[in-house]
C-alpha cells in the first residue's frame, strides 16, 4: 500500500478518544511525516543490559524492587569485561550499562571506569549507560567512555519521593542533564509515562527539562505493573495519556522519538504500538505484530535495524 495521510486520519477517527486529542494526534502524525518522511524504524535487537551492581540497589523503588536487576547480566566488579567480550564475540554492536542506584541516585558506572575504558578500546563496542542522577565530577568521569547517556527524567517531586524513595527533586534530574550535556556526552533522555501509580504526573515538565539540552533522541518509556512489586496491581497508564505525552513530545522536538522496549505486554502493548505510531513516534524497540500491521496499513516504509539500541543514530 502506498502512503496515504488520509488513511491516518481514518484510523485516528476510529479510536475511542476525545475529539481534541484526535485533532492533536493527526497534527503530530503529520509533523512526524514532515520530519521523517514515510520511513518508520523498528529496532528488534536492543543492546543487552548489564548490571554493574549485580542484584544490589540502595533504593527499593515501588515499581521495580530489584526485579529488573535479576534479569540483567551480572557485571559487578570482576565480571563485566568477560560479559562484554562474549557479547562482542557474537556480533553485538554495543552494550547497555545499568544497575542499582547508589544512595545519591546515581548508577555507579564511574566506579568501573578503568574496565569500561578497556572494553571500549579492546572490543569496539558502543557504550550506553543508565546514569541516574549525577553531579559534575561523575559526569566528567562518564565522559571518558560513554557514547550515550540514558537518563530517566522525572518531573514530579512527589513521584521521586514516593515511588523511588529518593531524597531528591525534579531539579536534580535537570541538573544531571546539564552536567552530562556540559561534559559533551550525547543524551537520549527517557521520559517514563505513568510512573506515579499509572497517572500522568510530571511527564510534561520532564519534556520541558529535556528540551533545554539538545537531545539526540527522546525515548518514551511506559510504566509496567511488575509482578512481585508493591505496584503489581496498579493499572498501566491510559493509552490516551501515553498518546498525549508522545503528541507533546512530537510538538516540541524535531529529533527522533523512540518507543522504548520497556512497556507493558499483551493486548495493551498491541494497542499502545498503534497509538504511538499514530501519535508521531518514528522508532519502536521490539515492535509488536500490531506495530507492523499499523505501519503497513498506513503505507509506511518499515526499516528494520539490527543489533542496535533505539537511542542511537542509524549510522552505527
Amino acid at each position: 500500500m502506498l502512503f496515504d495521510l488520509h488513511r491516518a486520519r481514518s484510523l485516528i477517527d476510529a479510536l475511542e478518544i476525545d475529539t481534541d486529542t484526535k485533532a492533536s494526534m493527526f497534527k503530530a502524525f503529520s509533523r512526524r511525516v514532515e520530519l521523517s518522511g514515510e520511513n518508520i524504524h523498528f529496532f528488534n535487537e536492543p543492546f543487552t543490559p548489564v548490571s554493574l551492581t549485580g542484584t544490589h540497589c540502595s533504593l527499593r523503588c515501588k515499581h521495580c524492587d530489584f526485579y529488573y536487576l535479576n534479569h540483567m547480566l551480572d557485571g559487578s566488579p570482576g565480571k563485566l569485561y568477560s560479559h562484554a567480550a562474549n557479547l562482542a564475540n557474537i556480533g553485538a554492536k554495543g552494550i547497555l550499562l545499568s544497575g542499582g542506584s547508589s544512595p545519591d541516585g546515581s548508577v555507579p558506572t564511574y566506579e568501573q571506569a578503568d574496565v569500561i575504558q578497556k572494553i571500549k578500546c579492546d572490543l569496539n563496542l558502543k557504550i550506553s549507560a543508565h546514569t541516574g542522577i549525577v553531579n559534575r565530577t561523575q559526569a566528567q568521569a562518564l565522559s571518558q567512555f560513554l557514547d550515550m547517556a540514558l537518563v530517566d527524567v522525572i518531573g514530579d517531586d512527589e513521584t521521586i519521593h514516593d515511588i523511588l524513595g529518593l531524597d531528591a527533586c525534579a531539579m536534580d534530574y535537570e541538573n544531571s542533564l546539564k552536567e552530562l550535556f556540559a561534559a559533551g556526552i550525547p543524551l537520549a533522555p527517557h521520559v517514563i509515562v505513568g510512573l506515579h501509580y499509572g497517572e500522568l504526573r510530571g511527564e510534561f515538565r520532564a519534556l520541558e527539562m529535556v528540551k533545554k539540552f539538545n537531545p539526540e533522541v527522546v525515548v518514551i518509556v511506559v510504566f509496567i505493573p511488575t509482578k512481585g512489586t508493591s505496584m503489581e496491581k496498579t493499572a498501566p497508564p491510559k493509552l490516551e495519556d501515553v498518546a498525549k505525552v508522545i503528541i507533546k513530545a512530537r510538538e516540541m522536538f524535531d529529533v527522533p522519538l523512540s518507543l522504548s522496549c520497556v512497556r507493558p505486554g499483551g493486548r495493551y502493548r498491541s494497542m499502545l504500538d498503534s497509538y504511538a505510531i499514530l501519535s508521531g513516534i518514528d522508532r519502536i524497540a521490539v515492535p509488536s505484530k500490531s506495530a507492523y500491521s499499523t505501519a503497513k496499513e498506513l503505507g509506511l516504509n518499515i526499516v528494520e535495524i539490527s543489533k542496535m539500541c533505539c537511542s542511537y543514530g542509524l549510522s552505527l
